[in-house]
This record gives structure tokens, C-alpha cells and sequence, in this order.
């Protein structure tokens, strides 16, 4: 029967990763739990929703091997409450664990672990180890402009492919909610990935992975025809690839344009963000005017009232006046590093496209809005 005694800060790091997969609104009751674990001398936590699925492993005095399931939310806030160095964790009859640190003490009521989801034997796998700093600026460029469930399948995730970028194979994101186009790259060379073919990952999967990632210099990544596999020393993620193929992006991107704006980043969403102060969601386009050296940003909500601003830009085209929902520049802007932005187009009603000299292998598509 399980116990150990393992550390506090390592067991609330293990916790903390894996309670976000674990679901809590689900018919099969099983997944609100983590599955606890003791083997040799560590101590693994294993949460599931089914498509995602995540181990974190902490090191831990194993006094006896075992395993059995606590309820997740529960055995969370309780390890990140706890005042001690140490936690020594006991199984008890009837599916109980017992968690104890100096004066508090309490016990957890569990489910069978036969009923728990089975892992993917990733025995057979081929890792390819990422710089996971790549990895995290990269989903960052992507993961807000994914569709929402209620929308388009194929578009509720994130499509990775490899491709060729500047003479080398690189691993690209693409999403889109069919109003905006984002696609970032990671500038390594991927060309010994094995990766066949684009596949979609789920927004969560993708979420889970930047989580992952998070602290740690490099994660290992393999994928299968059914699912995609991160590792680090000590995590181990999975989560299914969603059905379908995405659309083929490359058509949307706009070409042989021949007007230009240069803006600064940071001024730019800073306007965005005074402008969008009086929005809702009624009320979210911007009317966007170039001028020669000027661009002017105006919203009008019916119910409240209406703002405007202008700020410098370097532009020397004709006059153009557009919408756009200005939610969709700040979030592409707030995610960039780039001191100036390059703004792209051919006239007020077709999409414009978003280049950042700083961020290389990004860039992203927005579509103009109605007035």
C-alpha cells in the first residue's frame, strides 16, 4: 500500500501543472481525479480528460510502492495550503489516502484506478528535441486567434506543419477564426522532424504544451497518426490530434499589394487601447484612416459615446479609410517584440497583412470589417 514522504515545493509544482487537464464537468466521474502513484523513488501525478493527458513526476522517500486516485481540485488546494517542508502521504483502507504534514491532517476519498484512462505506450516514438523558448514565443503568436467551438472544426485548433523557411526546414503554427489569419515559425531546423503531414492540435493540447515548456531550455515533441507527445525530465504530455484537415491557408495571404504603413508598435496598441475603451460587444470595429503620415483610429458605441485618435506613421500612399475590430490588433500587437510593425494592403476592402521585422517567421492576416 502506498506511502512516502515527498517535498512540498515539488509536489505543488506537480500539482499545480496537472490540475488544469483534469476535467471536472464530465459523465465519467474518474477524470475529476488524479491517479497518485509512488515507484521507487518518485512520486508521479497523472491527470486526464481523455484527448489531453499529463504525468508530472517529483522525487519522493518511497516507503511503499502503490497507487490509487484523489479527487483533483480538492488534493490541490489542499497541497498549496499546507504549511510544512514535507508531506507524507499514507493509503488507508477503502480507497483512502491520507495527507499529513506536522498538525493537519486529512483524508481524501478515492475511486478505483481500473477505472482510470490508460496512457499511449510512446515506447516505439521518435522525440525530436526544441528550443522550448522557440516553442512558447511561437504558440503565443497563434493560440487567441484559434475558432471558437461553436464555429468551424477544422479551425478550432492549431495546424502544424513543417515547411521551408529561409533555406530550412522549420516547424510553422496556423490558426484562424475566419476573420484573421496568424502563423508563427520555429526557426530551428526540423528537417529530421518526422512529421509527414500538417496535422491539428487541440487548442487545450497546445495550451498544456506552452505550460510545459514554461521552465525548461529544451522539450523533446514526437508525433503519431493519433497524437502528439512532449517530455521533459520531468513531464510527460498527450493529447490527440482533432480530425480533418485545415484549410490551405497559403490562398488567403494577400499578394501584389502596393501600399505601405510603418507604426510603432507600441504606440500603436496603446491607441488601440484608449480607442477600445468605450467598446462592447456590440461594438468592437474601428474606423481606420490613412493619410499621409497620419493614421486616425474612431469607434462610436451607439450607448455610450465615441473616441479618437491619431498617431505618426510613415505612409506616403493615397487616403484610405477601413474597419477593423481593433481587439484583433491588440492582441496580435501585445504578443509581438517588435519596435516597429509594417502594415501591408491594396485597398479598404480586402485583408491587410502584418509583418514585424523582430519577429521573424511571423505574420499575421486581418480581415477588413463593415463599417
Amino acid at each position: 500500500m502506498l506511502q512516502v514522504n515527498v517535498n512540498t515545493a515539488d509536489l505543488v509544482k506537480a500539482v499545480n501543472q496537472a490540475v488544469s487537464v483534469s476535467e471536472k464537468k464530465s459523465s465519467l466521474p474518474v477524470l475529476a481525479y488524479f491517479l497518485v502513484e509512488a515507484i521507487e523513488d518518485r512520486l508521479v501525478i497523472t491527470a486526464s480528460d481523455l484527448e489531453t493527458t499529463i504525468r508530472e513526476t517529483c522525487p519522493a522517500v518511497v516507503y511503499s510502492p502503490g497507487k490509487l486516485t484523489v479527487p483533483a481540485k480538492q488534493f490541490h488546494s489542499v497541497v498549496r495550503a499546507v504549511n510544512g517542508d514535507s508531506i507524507n502521504l499514507k493509503e488507508g483502507e477503502q480507497l483512502t489516502l491520507e495527507l499529513v504534514v506536522g498538525q493537519f491532517r486529512t483524508t481524501f476519498l478515492g475511486l478505483s484506478v481500473e477505472n482510470f484512462p490508460k496512457l499511449v505506450d510512446i515506447s516505439e516514438m521518435t522525440f525530436r528535441e526544441l528550443p522550448a523558448e522557440n516553442l512558447r514565443l511561437a504558440i503565443d503568436k497563434v493560440i487567441y486567434s484559434v475558432a471558437g467551438r461553436g464555429e468551424r472544426y477544422n479551425l478550432s485548433g492549431v495546424y502544424m506543419v513543417l515547411e521551408e523557411v529561409e533555406d530550412k526546414k522549420s516547424i510553422r503554427f496556423v490558426t484562424s477564426d475566419s476573420k484573421r489569419l496568424n502563423i508563427s515559425t520555429v526557426l530551428d531546423n526540423a528537417g529530421d522532424f518526422e512529421l509527414d503531414r500538417g496535422v491539428i492540435l487541440s487548442k487545450k493540447g497546445v495550451q498544456e504544451l506552452r505550460k510545459v515548456a514554461e521552465e525548461v531550455e529544451f522539450i523533446e515533441i514526437a508525433v503519431s497518426f493519433s497524437c502528439v507527445v512532449a517530455k521533459t525530465r520531468t513531464s510527460v504530455l498527450q493529447f490527440q490530434l482533432l480530425e480533418g484537415g485545415f484549410p490551405d491557408y497559403r490562398g488567403v495571404i494577400p499578394v501584389n499589394h502596393d501600399r505601405e504603413a510603418k507604426i510603432d508598435r507600441k504606440r500603436f496598441l496603446e491607441t488601440l487601447k484608449r480607442v477600445a475603451l468605450i467598446s462592447d460587444d456590440q461594438a468592437r470595429v474601428g474606423k481606420f484612416e490613412f493619410s499621409r503620415g497620419r493614421l486616425t483610429i474612431n469607434l462610436e458605441n451607439p450607448s455610450i459615446g465615441q473616441t479618437e485618435e491619431s498617431l505618426p506613421i510613415d505612409y506616403d500612399g493615397d487616403d484610405l479609410t477601413t474597419g477593423f475590430n481593433v481587439f484583433f490588433f491588440i492582441e496580435s500587437l501585445s504578443v509581438l517584440a517588435s519596435d516597429l510593425v509594417s502594415l501591408v494592403f491594396t485597398d479598404s476592402k480586402v485583408s491587410f497583412l502584418l509583418t514585424a521585422t523582430e519577429d521573424p517567421g511571423y505574420f499575421g492576416i486581418i480581415m477588413a470589417s463593415k463599417l
